[in-house]
C-alpha cells in the first residue's frame, strides 16, 4: 500500500526511504481495515500476528531488505510484489469481504502501475492470485461478502487519509521532477564553464534578433570577442588558470552588458553578445569601454586580468539575407582587430585603436 515512482538517483535509495515513509503509513491503516473484519469472524492467533507483522513489523524489514539490494531500486519493486502477494492472502482471510478487498486490491495496484507500468502491474495481478491461491490453502474458503458498519468505519481513514499522503507526495515528486527539467534545461542553454549561453542557444537567439529586426524595422548591433593571445596563457599557467581567465571574462561581460541573456560563449575564447536595439555607435562605445576597462586589468607586475581584448562590431543591415552574413561581417571585423595588432576594437573592417 505505497506510491511508488521510478527514480533511479542513487540506485534508488531516496526511492526505498520515500516508499519506506508511505509503506508505515498504509500498512498501519490497512492494518485497522483487515482487524475489524478479522474481530467479527472471530480469526485464531495465528492470523492475527501474521496480520501484526505485515502491518507494524513488515515495513522495516522490507526497507532494510531493499537497501541490502544491490540496486535498492529493484529490491524495493520485489517488495511491493510480497505486498500484493499479502493482498491476495488478506481477501481470503477475509472470506471476501467487499470494501477492504476492494480497498486493498485497488491501492496496491494502483502502487505496482506508479512504480513499473503495466509490467509491475501485471506481475502484481499475478502476486494476488498467488497471495489468493495461499490464502485458500492456508484458511480454507468461505465468502462472506458484507461489510459490517464497524468495518465501513475501519476503512474510512484509509480511503480518506492515505489518498491525501498519495497527493501530497505526488505533488512534492512533481515539484522535484519540475525543478530537476529547470536544471536540465539551464544546462542545455548554457556553456558548463563560463554559465553564459552555449553556441547553439546563442547563435538561435542572433537567429531571432535576426529576424525581429528585419520584421520590426529595427537596428540592432552584434559583438564578437576574442581574448588576445589565450594560447599563451594556457602555455604558461596551465588550462586551470586559463579556464580562470575565461569564468573571469563571463563576470566581466555580465557587469558590463547587464543582460546576461544576450551574451554567449561562441568558441574556445571567443564570446558574442547580441545588443538589441542598438546602433552602431552605441555598440562601438560599449565595446571601447569594454576593452579600455580590460587593458587597464591587464597592465602592472600583477594584472587582475592577464589579457586583451579584440572585438568586431556589425550592425544589423537589411540587405543581409541570413543571420550567418551578420555574424561573418563581425568576423571579418574581428579579424581585421587581429590583424591590426589586437587590443581594439573594429567597425566595417576599419581598424579604430583604443590606445
Amino acid at each position: 500500500m505505497t506510491l511508488a515512482v521510478k527514480h533511479m538517483p542513487g540506485k534508488g535509495k531516496r526511492f526505498v526511504e520515500r516508499i519506506y515513509r508511505l509503506r508505515v503509513i498504509g500498512l498501519a491503516l490497512g492494518f485497522f481495515c483487515v482487524a475489524s473484519v478479522f474481530q467479527k469472524q472471530d480469526r485464531g492467533p495465528l492470523l492475527w500476528g501474521l496480520l501484526v507483522f505485515h502491518g507494524f513489523i513488515w515495513p522495516h524489514v522490507a526497507r532494510r531488505a531493499a537497501h541490502a539490494s544491490s540496486i535498492p531500486y529493484r529490491g524495493e519493486q520485489a517488495n511491493l510484489l510480497i505486498d500484493a502477494l499479502f493482498g491476495g492472502f488478506w481477501v481470503a482471510a477475509m472470506r471476501f469481504n467487499v470494501l477492504p478487498s476492494a480497498v486493498i486490491l485497488v491501492m496496491l495496484s494502483m502502487d505496482n502501475m506508479a512504480a513499473g507500468g503495466l509490467t509491475l502491474f501485471a506481475w502484481g495481478l499475478v502476486c494476488h492470485v498467488a497471495g489468493l491461491l495461499v490464502g485458500l490453502a492456508v484458511v480454507g474458503y468461505a465468502f462472506e461478502p458484507m461489510s459490517h458498519m464497524s468495518t465501513i468505519l475501519a476503512c474510512l481513514p484509509f480511503l480518506i487519509a492515505y489518498p491525501l499522503v498519495l497527493g501530497w507526495s505526488m505533488h512534492r515528486i512533481s515539484q522535484q521532477l519540475a525543478q530537476q527539467t529547470r536544471s536540465l534545461e539551464q544546462l542545455s542553454r548554457t556553456d558548463g564553464l563560463t554559465g553564459l549561453l552555449n553556441r547553439r542557444t546563442w547563435e538561435n537567439l542572433l537567429a531571432a534578433e535576426f529576424a525581429q529586426c528585419r520584421t520590426a524595422g529595427w537596428t540592432s548591433s552584434l559583438l564578437l570577442i576574442d581574448l588576445d593571445h589565450f594560447k599563451r596563457i594556457n602555455d604558461t599557467y596551465g588550462h586551470p588558470t586559463g579556464d580562470a581567465v575565461l569564468k573571469t571574462l563571463a563576470g566581466m561581460l555580465r557587469e558590463h552588458f547587464h543582460d546576461s541573456d544576450c551574451i554567449g560563449r561562441y568558441g574556445g575564447e571567443e564570446f558574442g553578445v547580441v545588443l538589441r536595439g542598438t546602433t552602431l555607435s552605441i555598440a562601438s562605445g560599449a565595446a571601447e569601454r569594454l576593452v579600455a576597462a580590460v587593458r587597464q586589468n591587464a597592465q602592472g607586475d600583477n594584472p587582475s586580468f592577464p589579457c586583451t581584448l579584440s572585438i568586431g562590431v556589425a550592425q544589423f543591415d537589411p540587405a543581409m539575407r541570413h543571420h550567418v552574413e551578420w555574424l561573418q561581417k563581425a568576423d571579418a571585423n574581428l579579424y581585421a582587430a587581429k590583424l591590426g595588432g589586437r587590443d581594439r576594437v573594429v567597425i566595417a573592417n576599419e581598424t579604430a585603436s583604443t590606445s
